[in-house]
């Protein structure tokens, strides 16, 4: 004969809402679960999401814990935070717009050099402090490097690495990358828009200053470039260009 113990039953309930409390207590869960929310389409582009002091409440936790996994996510362009009138989930302005997904292939063929693209390098493996802060990726999530290498005429032009997040967006087979570089498969097969656009001064270190043909240290213009889908982030671009290279951008 089958004995239901209610007391038990009720007492594992309990257990399980504790449980998920607990692990609603520190600012990374909170900013994964307010994360998932987004890509869920809960949270579309655009809209205001709820106050600090009203997720505190239903999550359980501090409002300063709420706080700073806001201010994570607004950091990456995720959402956007605007005193006396809340925060939003990120929506389309004019300028991502303007800055639409490059193409290296387009960029070296305008110039009327001949184009080469070689792919360097690809594993998964854990992200970068750069590379985790753009994607809003967990220490322990393992994420899709591919280090690729561009040449106009036969010089070296550009040296680039992506990091990709397999739990933003589907990836293919690591294979399609030895043939099609990921900034191109992105724009061919998804809706992804540049969210982030950042020019910097760097040194050209290892692979990179091989795959530039420069000595270590050498000076270099760096751009970085994250895009995204629906407002969450699933590409992270560093592109590193040897000494004199010349950006333009055309209206």
């Amino acid at each position: 004969m089958l004995t239901v113990n209610h007391g038990s039953s009720t007492s594992l309930r309990a257990e399980a809402l504790e449980n998920s409390a607990k692990r609603l207590n520190t600012w990374q869960a909170i900013r994964a679960d307010v994360l998932a929310r987004i890509r869920s389409g809960e949270w579309p582009p655009g809209e205001l999401i709820p106050t600090e002091q009203e997720l505190a409440v239903e999550m359980g936790c501090a409002r300063a814990t709420v706080n700073r996994a806001l201010r994570e996510l607004a950091s990456s362009g995720i959402i956007e935070r605007r005193r006396k009138v809340g925060t939003r989930v990120a929506s389309t302005s004019s300028r991502r717009t303007t800055l639409s997904l490059p193409v290296m292939r387009d960029e070296i063929e305008a110039l009327g050099q001949r184009y080469h693209y070689a792919l360097t390098e690809i594993e998964m493996r854990r992200g970068t402090a750069g590379a985790l802060n753009a994607l809003q990726a967990d220490p322990e999530d393992e994420l899709m490097l591919v280090k690729t290498r561009y040449l106009a005429d036969g010089t070296a032009y550009c040296c680039e690495t992506v990091w990709l997040n397999p739990k933003a967006i589907a990836l293919p087979d690591p294979k399609l990358f030895e043939a099609e570089p990921p900034q191109e498969w992105l724009s061919r097969h998804l809706p992804v828009q540049q969210t982030r656009f950042s020019i910097l001064a760097d040194e050209a270190t290892g692979a990179c200053a091989r795959s530039l043909e420069l000595p270590s240290g050498t000076p270099v213009l760096a751009i970085e470039r994250v895009n995204s889908l629906d407002a969450v982030p699933v590409s992270y671009a560093r592109q590193f260009y040897p000494p004199q290279h010349r950006l333009i951008f055309d209206d």
